[in-house]
């Protein structure tokens, strides 16, 4: 955050001097909408005098107006670079005004006044009675003191308003930085205690088939370390594409069979257009390895577990089915017993916010369903 009144290497005017040519640029800049102010003085008095009768030559009404206003075009700049010297900001707004803001003003309405009744004072040489040039500064300033006060109130409140909504903006930003921040080491939080909790069930599998089957034993340690191995590969990526978590997922489901066997069925539908949706890794994961122990974990016969991935309402749903799974408890309470469930909600709501849905409940009479949706974005595969 940079101090109120610095100097900044992307902005002129901190700090720095007002260069000739930048005094030309901004004057000329200046001259644009002062010239509104010109037209709407010149025909103001104009219709003042046709009331009265008296009508000068129209040109008279034009040159005075721009005596008045055009001297404001030449004194911009100059405000200008106080303004940016002195920013208006919400901690110094009263101070700044008080001094220098103040001084300043009163200053170059004795400016303007001498420039404009010097202006004056050699336009009346030709065309008008001709005044002393004493006079034509004091009538300046008597006449033109108050709008003068207003044109340098008017540029300062440009410039002000300006400066608040930058900082309005930068720190809007600053505050989304901060907060993509805090989410991402949530979201790393997060995935890292999911994986000591997939390493260790896994883990656990292996040791289960060691006496009964060292050869199925091996294959799991071998598709573990393939696991861990992508697992590795893309830790500090938040997003992956579907279809990359799906091969994640063969892998890990080739080691469940060792346990089950031929009892173990595994069936994926996708949608092909909904491969290249980014989900957060491991998100199948702790879904599949639930419907498999709820399911054929503790119950006898076959099971079938099936993952759908299809379009939906502009988003993506993906479900997980299985059919020897029984849901004897409330979906919100197993999130509540559930390390996996848990935090792959807290996930998907980190990344995709209150949009993102995990539900879970009966798949009509027997068995359960996981239902996740994404909202609306493709992104390309990684």
């Amino acid at each position: 955050m940079q101090p109120a009144g610095t100097a900044s290497p992307h902005r002129r005017g901190f700090g720095t001097r007002l260069t000739l040519r930048e005094y030309f640029r901004e004057a000329a800049v200046a001259a644009v909408p002062w010239s509104a102010m010109v037209v709407l003085e010149a025909a103001q008095v104009l219709l003042s005098d046709a009331n009265h009768g008296y009508v000068l030559p129209l040109f008279h009404y034009f040159i005075w107006a721009a005596f008045n206003w055009y001297t404001w075009a030449l004194l911009t700049p100059i405000v200008l670079a106080i303004v940016r010297r002195y920013p208006l900001t919400r901690e110094h707004w009263t101070q700044r005004i008080l001094y220098p803001h103040l001084p300043a003003c009163l200053i170059l309405l004795i400016v303007h006044a001498i420039l404009r009744g010097t202006a004056g004072w050699i336009y009346t040489f030709a065309n008008e009675i001709h005044l002393p040039l004493f006079q034509m500064i004091w009538e300046s300033l008597e006449k033109e003191g108050m709008w003068s006060v207003l044109a340098y109130s008017g540029v300062l409140g440009v410039l002000a308003y300006q400066n608040l909504r930058q900082e309005v903006q930068q720190r809007t930003l600053r505050e989304a930085h901060l907060q993509a921040r805090l989410a991402s080491a949530e979201l790393e939080k997060l995935r890292m205690q999911l994986h000591p909790h997939f390493l260790f069930n896994t883990l656990q599998a292996a040791i289960a088939l060691v006496r009964d089957d060292p050869a199925a034993a091996e294959d799991v340690l071998l598709r573990l370390s393939q696991l861990l191995r992508i697992a590795l590969d893309e830790m500090g990526t938040q997003e992956v594409p579907l279809a990359r978590e799906l091969e994640f997922l063969d892998l890990y489901i080739g080691i469940q069979r060792q346990r089950f066997g031929d009892r173990l069925n595994f069936e994926i539908h996708a949608e092909s257009a909904t491969l290249n949706w980014q989900v957060p890794p491991l998100l199948l994961q702790p879904l599949v390895e639930n419907a498999i122990r709820h399911g054929i974990g503790r119950h006898k016969g076959d099971d079938t577990v099936e993952i759908f991935a299809r379009h939906e309402r502009g988003g993506l749903e993906l479900q997980v089915w299985n059919g020897n799974s029984v849901v004897e408890e409330d979906g919100e309470r197993l999130f509540q017993r559930g390390v996996g469930l848990r935090n792959t909600r807290a996930r998907l709501e980190y990344l995709y916010g209150p949009g993102a849905v995990l539900a879970i409940g009966a798949n009509r009479s027997r068995g359960a369903i996981a239902r996740i949706f994404i909202p609306g974005r493709v992104g390309a595969a990684q």
